[in-house]
C-alpha cells in the first residue's frame, strides 16, 4: 500500500471512532423508577375492610408522589390516598377502605411526577396492575 491510501484509511477509522464515541457520550440518561402495590383480602364481606399498600421510588429531579386509586365495576378511577410530594423519591402510602357495596372493587397504584409540590396537573410516570376485590 502506498502512503496516500493508508492515510485515508487511517483518517476514516479515526473519524468513525470519534462519531461512535460522541454518540455514546450524548445518549440520554434514563431515570429509574419502581412501583410496588399490594391489596387484600381478595374477597371480603359487605362492610369489611380492604387494605392497600403502595411504594414507589424514582431518581429523577421532579417532585414525585404515589397514589392509590379505586373504582367499582367499569366506572372512572378515583384517588383514595396519596403520599406527600418528595424530590428524588416516590414515597409510600397505606390505605384502608370499607367495602360499602357488593360487586367488584378494583384498586391500583400510580406514580405521579410534578414540577413542584403544588403542581395541579402532575404527569403519570407509571401505573400498577389493578387488583380486584370481590365484595359479597
Amino acid at each position: 500500500m502506498t502512503s496516500h491510501p493508508r492515510r485515508t484509511l487511517h483518517s476514516a477509522l479515526i473519524g468513525a471512532l470519534a462519531v461512535t464515541s460522541w454518540g455514546a457520550a450524548t445518549a440520554p440518561a434514563s431515570a429509574k423508577s419502581s412501583l410496588s402495590f399490594a391489596a387484600g383480602p381478595h374477597s371480603v364481606g359487605l362492610g369489611g375492610l380492604v387494605r392497600a399498600t403502595a411504594r414507589a421510588s424514582d431518581d429523577n429531579s421532579t417532585f414525585n408522589r404515589v397514589c392509590v386509586q379505586q373504582r367499582w365495576a367499569a366506572t372512572a378511577w378515583h384517588n383514595v390516598a396519596c403520599s406527600k410530594p418528595a424530590r428524588h423519591a416516590g414515597g409510600a402510602v397505606n390505605a384502608t377502605l370499607r367495602a360499602k357495596q357488593r360487586g367488584h372493587l378494583q384498586l391500583r397504584a400510580l406514580l405521579l411526577e410534578g414540577r413542584s409540590p403544588q403542581d395541579k396537573h402532575p404527569r403519570t410516570r407509571s401505573i400498577s396492575r389493578p387488583v380486584t376485590v370481590t365484595v359479597r
